[in-house]
């Protein structure tokens, strides 16, 4: 993940986010989130060391993960605000809901889930970002696509649609929609005004627009406006916040406020003074984050039979980083000998091993996608005679061991990853003698 300045043109390391960083976005009081798509998992992003690391946030229910937001608006329920909404576009087709709350005075944030906001039974259904627009809806990209996969026949594939999309408008209608306040064009008196809104959409777009107006003018605005705020009053400690952001965004540094918010009655405010604090004194941006945690990627041991006795036989089996593929081709067993498969996953997509009768590796894999929604849950293992034994669905790192007693009739009895998609190039041949 990085960071861009738009004032200095510079572009720093900001956290390690591997394999495939989707989402990002922030709270009323600048927490920053985000997610590894791939994988699944959403962060909070904190500073540590001399720079940025990433911590859980909620626990992982689906994947791949897209788009992710924070809801705050006028229009939508007085209890969702603050949540935290995430878009999945595979298995569970819709936008999944937590509510986010602080574990403690730090500011080290969890989410547990509150619904289902949106989920649909069109199974073409591919929401892939979300964002609140200023009348307090909530606006949700659809990539609509029946084929979505990334390999190179999934993108040659003619019946791939490159050039359509959708996206819905979501409003809660008990309630009113939320006034429009103005942004483009507004004075520096205005725009300092707009900093006071309760709905984070608003500052945010009024922080775009200070960022075009000229720095001398700006600050100047900006310290006749928080000059009439008292940072012992709890209800002024989110205004004097942003105007700290708006000097942080100008590259303008004010020990003087920055103290303020530092000492706050709110502990929000202080910990995200601490932050602009970690950026404008500690973090290092010539040299990236120290914090950034590198994945080690390890060698696999050697896969195959590893161990053979009267009772058992041991066998290794791997996963080949970003190749979706098994590390071994094959391997062979006695018939009716206890087998255990010691699985080891080391590609950053969860993938899981079925061993399947001879000539039933298609039939497993495509009642495996047939699954939907409910895939995640089942491991993507589907009710299919043609399954003999099989792993979990297992992460990026982790291992598990499969025991089963090998078929008494000797042939080619393959093994696959039935993760949608997968079993096509996840393949190998347990050769039963």
């Amino acid at each position: 993940m990085f960071r861009f300045d738009p004032r200095q043109y510079t572009v720093t390391v900001h956290a390690g986010n591997s394999p495939n960083p989707h989402g990002v976005c922030f709270d009323s009081w600048g927490r920053h989130y985000a997610n590894d798509g791939t994988g699944g998992r959403s962060y909070q992003v904190r500073p540590e060391g001399k720079g940025f690391k990433m911590h859980g946030l909620v626990k992982k229910e689906v994947r791949p993960v897209s788009g992710s937001g924070v809801v705050s608006s006028g229009n939508f329920p007085d209890e969702w605000q603050g949540d935290y909404i995430l878009a999945n576009t595979i298995g569970f087709l819709g936008v999944k809901q937590y509510d986010l709350e602080p574990k403690n005075e730090e500011d080290h944030m969890w989410g547990e889930p509150r619904q289902d906001l949106i989920k649909s039974s069109d199974k073409n259904f591919r929401p892939s970002d979300v964002e609140f627009g200023s009348d307090g809806a909530l606006y949700v990209s659809d990539w609509h696509n029946v084929i979505i996969g990334h390999m190179q026949h999934n993108i040659r594939d003619p019946s791939r649609d490159h050039t359509h999309g959708r996206i819905y408008r979501v409003i809660h209608k008990g309630k009113p929609l939320q006034e429009d306040v103005k942004v483009d064009g507004a004075s520096l008196d205005q725009l300092m005004k707009n900093l006071e809104h309760p709905v984070d959409g608003v500052r945010y777009r009024t922080r775009i627009e200070l960022s075009e107006r000229k720095t001398k003018d700006v600050i100047a605005a900006c310290k006749k406006w928080a000059s009439k705020w008292d940072s012992a009053k709890a209800e002024h400690a989110h205004h004097l916040l942003e105007a700290l952001w708006v000097h942080q965004q100008h590259n303008v540094r004010d020990g003087e406020l920055l103290g303020k918010v530092l000492n706050s009655p709110v502990s929000h405010a202080r910990v995200a003074a601490k932050t602009v604090q970690h950026l404008w004194y500690t973090a290092d941006p010539t040299k990236g984050s120290a914090a950034v945690e590198e994945v080690k990627v390890t060698k696999n041991d050697p896969p195959g039979v590893f161990k053979d006795t009267d009772e058992a036989t041991d066998v290794r089996v791997g996963t080949l980083l970003e190749q979706l593929k098994f590390d071994i081709k094959e391997f062979e067993v006695k018939a009716g000998k206890k087998i255990r498969i010691h699985f080891k996953n080391s590609d950053y997509v969860p993938h899981n091993l079925v061993i399947v009768k001879p000539g039933a590796a298609n039939g497993v894999g495509e009642a495996a996608i047939k699954l939907g929604e409910a895939g995640f849950k089942a491991q993507w293992i589907p009710e299919h005679d043609g399954v003999i034994a099989h792993s979990k669905l297992i992460d990026f790192g982790k291992t598990e061991v499969i025991e089963f007693t090998a078929p008494e009739q000797g042939g080619n009895y393959e093994f696959v990853c039935t993760f949608p998609g997968h079993h096509i190039l996840m393949r190998g041949v347990m050769k039963v003698k």
